[in-house]
């Protein structure tokens, strides 16, 4: 890769400025879809609620509203017929994945309410609105719909219903290594869990209908206004520029608020037949039942070693569950982004994987935190652990042997993709020693004491951040000395508002305080890929920074005229510009004060993103276990993460980014159970009394380490970090408690009772 140049000097970069946002968050001020108001003039807004069914899979033999529309307060109540009349279409799967032998994609159509057939328990069937949330429930509950029962399918291994059987590697080069193999190792049926993902704000959406331009106007939860407008607009009908799309603050979202869903067109729908603003608001249980879900799948994977214990090959299969209907991303997770990490940070010279996406009744699959590659590398990670065991070795011996080495870099793997700049043995063997793992068996020994099982497990990952680079970034020079910020990605949590400030004001040589950002308006930002993938760093900040020089060769010719000198003259600092030799000078704020009326706006820079926007974060998570043989209650005792994540550009932000994932990944390995009854296809684990999260005495105090290697594919050095956490921590986790046990393999979640019952087999 060519050397990139260097990033101009940048003092903020690397400081752990408070977030700007969290005053207004913390003190009530926050801008959440609940907190807007349609126009006045337009009146309140009308409430909707979606009438689901009770059933995991029927035929719909009877839909009768009668009794519904004659409660007070009702104004309409939609039925997929009443929608299609209205030209509402079918919802579109953008990562459609063709079969290896080259059969088409198969998905079941899916519309914004149920046509003749549900396929899962909350699966929309009619949309009731009224004057108030109250008469709107009153109706929905006197919805009559008669469905004839079909036997549902919640176990993916069940299913026949097959998406797509997909394949990638060598698959010719991966058999002849596993030929030649000294030995063998495999692991079959490894379970990554289904997860309800929670989020703290559940989804909610407002539409009504510009009076001023008769377009109509979306404010509902994204990553990335953008995509959502072209998802819903064609379920529509309508072209992109009729449909604007808003976004605020958003209180959590992990994946699974990026793409569209049956509500928001419904809305939409409503308020252009009716004139007027329509909302809807998920409840906790309907989120549960209806929101995409995360992970689900089922893997069977061998490695191939020579008689050294060096790895000649991985061999793969894979069952996803897409889940009732394939949702906009959710078979492009389950199978590329699969793959996209399969070879892990290991010297794999061949590898080939089957991944097959099956449909079952059960709510659909998306992107959740990582989007495929958690899946992977946790299988990975607990084969390696098992070959190394099987070899009666050292894991961590076995890992060291196997590791690329930071001098084969750049290294490309065996399914193509290269990784640019990491050191995967150092950060390992950093890991190993600040965890003191020459006292563990002192430590085991206390808490044999202490009547317990201690277990001492390894983790490693890397991420290779993904994303849409469809972003156009730009910086503004207002006319009150303040810098706005336009960016096509969207907050929901990560600190955008502090991140990007730092970055522009650093440059500036400005406060932080004079730089916004603005998110979340279709209408007002050109374009944007949104957010996903860990790119907001290498993406939207790379894209910002390039905005920002832009707008200060815009400044410079501007200050030149104002100085009546000549723009090569002109040296900038400290927020100003001043001609060399001199102690003449304007700054921003007098610049763009006085700019003449025809020159307002002009002041400003833009740019694209162009270049490589894949990085390499990675790192090591040491974690140890106490179990109780009593109970098989598990309690993480340690947590010791080392990371590469680049240049931080807020060192405070992109730990805590690091923390929210350690805990999302934490409660995948020991509590979150997502459980459907394989008869009649009803979740059971539907409320946060039957769904168990992580809580913060679940945790321990995490050790953090970095271990930083700045990138060379983009000048900022930064590489992705929101993702990190939950890929890395699930394996280091499982490993630890496989250790305890003295067992090869234990699937998540290690729940109490599952402990228990391994103990006592």
């Amino acid at each position: 890769m060519p050397d990139t140049p260097a990033a101009p000097t940048n003092v903020y970069i690397g400081r752990s400025a408070p977030r700007v946002e969290d005053r207004r968050l913390l003190t009530g001020a926050g801008r959440f879809v609940e907190d807007v108001r349609p126009p006045r003039a337009l009146g309140p807004a009308l409430a909707a609620v979606v009438v689901r069914s009770p059933v995991a899979h029927g035929r719909i033999s009877a839909l009768d509203l009668e009794e519904a529309r004659a409660v007070d307060g009702v104004v309409k109540i939609y039925s997929a017929e009443e929608l299609a009349a209205l030209g509402v279409q079918e919802m579109p799967c953008l990562t459609r994945i063709e079969s290896a032998d080259g059969a088409p994609f198969h998905a079941p159509p899916r519309y914004p309410l149920a046509r003749e057939t549900v396929r899962f328990v909350g699966d929309p069937v009619a949309f009731v609105v009224a004057e108030s949330e109250a008469a709107a429930q009153e109706a929905a509950e006197a919805v009559f719909v008669d469905i004839d029962d079909l036997d549902p399918v919640v176990d993916p291994k069940a299913s026949e219903e097959i998406g797509y059987v997909w394949e990638d590697g060598d698959r010719a080069a991966t058999d002849a290594a596993f030929q030649q193999a000294a030995q063998v190792v495999s692991l079959s049926d490894v379970v990554n869990n289904r997860v309800v993902i929670t989020p703290i704000e559940t989804r909610s959406a407002l539409a009504w209908v510009d009076p001023a331009d008769g377009g109509a106007v979306l404010t509902t939860q994204t990553q990335g206004v953008h995509f959502v407008r072209r998802t819903v607009a064609g379920t529509l009908g309508l072209p992109e520029d009729g449909l604007r799309v808003v976004t605020q603050d958003v209180g959590g979202s992990f994946g699974m608020k990026l793409m569209n869903y049956p509500e928001q067109t419904l809305v939409v729908a409503a308020a252009r037949d009716l004139g007027r603003p329509v909302r809807w608001v998920s409840g906790r249980t309907e989120a549960f039942l209806t929101d995409a879900h995360g992970r689900d799948q089922i893997s069977d994977a061998e490695l191939a070693l020579d008689a050294q214990g060096k790895i000649l090959a991985l061999r793969c299969r894979t069952l996803g569950n897409i889940g009732a209907y394939a949702s906009a991303l959710g078979p492009g997770v389950l199978s590329k982004g699969f793959a996209k990490t399969l070879g892990h940070c290991y010297r794999v010279p061949a590898l080939h994987l089957t991944a097959t996406g099956v449909y079952t009744n059960t709510a659909p699959t998306d992107a959740y935190r990582g989007a495929g590659k958690p899946e992977s590398e946790y299988l990975v990670e607990r084969l390696v652990e098992a070959a190394a065991r099987r070899r009666g070795e050292d894991p961590v011996s076995f890992r060291r042997r196997n590791l690329v080495t930071a001098d084969e870099h750049p290294y490309k793997a065996a399914n193509g993709f290269t990784y640019d700049s990491a050191d995967f043995p150092a950060v390992m063997e950093k890991a190993v020693e600040v965890s003191d793992r020459a006292g563990f068996a002192a430590r085991r020994a206390e808490s044999e004491a202490r009547g317990l099982m201690r277990g001492w497990g390894i983790g490693l990952y890397l991420h290779l951040t993904g994303g849409d680079p469809a972003e156009t970034s730009e910086v503004i020079l207002e006319a009150d000395g303040t810098v706005t910020v336009l960016t096509g990605v969207q907050a929901s949590g990560q600190g955008h508002e502090t991140a990007f400030a730092q970055l522009v004001a650093g440059r500036l040589e400005i406060g932080i305080e004079r730089v916004r950002v603005v998110e979340g308006d279709s209408a007002r930002i050109a374009r944007g890929g949104g957010t996903g993938g860990s790119s907001s760093l290498p993406i939207a900040a790379t894209t910002i920074a390039r905005a920002t020089e832009s707008m200060l060769d815009a400044a410079r010719e501007l200050a030149a005229e104002a100085l009546e000198a000549a723009a090569g003259d002109l040296e900038y600092g400290a927020g100003r510009f001043t001609i060399k030799g001199t102690d003449r000078t304007i700054d921003l704020a007098q610049l763009a004060a006085q700019l003449p009326e025809e020159k307002a706006g002009q002041c400003a820079g833009l740019a694209d993103a162009e270049g490589e926007f894949q990085t390499v974060p990675h790192g090591a998570y040491v974690a140890e276990v106490d179990l109780d043989p009593e109970t098989g209650v598990v309690t993480l005792d340690r947590l010791v993460c080392v990371d590469d994540l680049g240049v931080r550009l807020n060192p405070m932000i992109a730990e805590g980014q690091l923390h929210g994932g350690l805990a999302q990944g934490i409660g995948q390995a020991l509590c979150e159970r997502t459980v459907y009854d394989p008869d009649s296809g009803q979740m059971l684990s539907a409320s946060l009394m039957d769904y168990c999260l992580p809580r913060a005495d679940d945790l321990p105090a995490f050790e953090m380490h970095a271990a930083d290697i700045p990138t060379a594919a983009n000048p900022l050095g930064m590489k992705g970090a929101g993702e990190v956490g939950c890929i890395g921590v699930p394996a280091a986790v499982i490993n630890a408690v496989c250790d305890a046990l003295d067992v090869e393999h234990l699937d998540m979640p290690a729940t109490p009772e599952r402990v228990w019952r391994a103990l006592r087999d």
